[in-house]
């Protein structure tokens, strides 16, 4: 005796896969969208100082950070001032708007804010952009 393989109508029970991979691409695609908006600079702990006067920058310009307790960020990562003129330097040689980004927490101290602008003008820039909060 032979066994059944299909149904009564005759035909092969099949699982349509298209809504699954709909619903799957849509998620990749929020999850590309949703993490673009994170960058390194804003996941730093740092607290801005506010500004009434302040102007927007463009984007995508070199960015150094400054928390409380003194530690510089460069790329997200906690540098001494070595590394930091170094990164600096070869982020410089590649961007010829000679701009950089200063992201200082309101509560750090002013010697090492001036220490770090004094390693950013060392290593080349021509400018620096300090970041407030409107």
């Amino acid at each position: 005796m032979r066994s059944r393989r299909f149904s009564r109508s005759g035909h092969e029970p099949s699982l349509n896969l298209a809504p699954l991979v709909d619903v799957v691409l849509l998620l990749v695609l929020f999850f590309m969208v949703s993490t673009t908006f994170i960058t390194p600079e804003s996941a730093l702990p740092v607290q801005l100082p506010t500004a009434i006067t302040s102007k927007a920058t463009s984007q995508g310009l070199p960015s150094v950070a400054v928390n409380a307790k003194g530690q510089a960020f460069w790329q997200g990562r906690v540098v001494d001032n070595a590394a930091l003129k170094k990164g600096l330097e070869r982020a410089l040689a590649k961007d010829s708007s000679g701009v950089v980004v200063l992201r200082a927490d309101k509560d750090s101290l002013h010697g090492r804010v001036t220490e770090i602008m004094d390693l950013i003008r060392q290593a080349g820039a021509k400018s620096i952009v300090i970041a407030v909060i409107r």
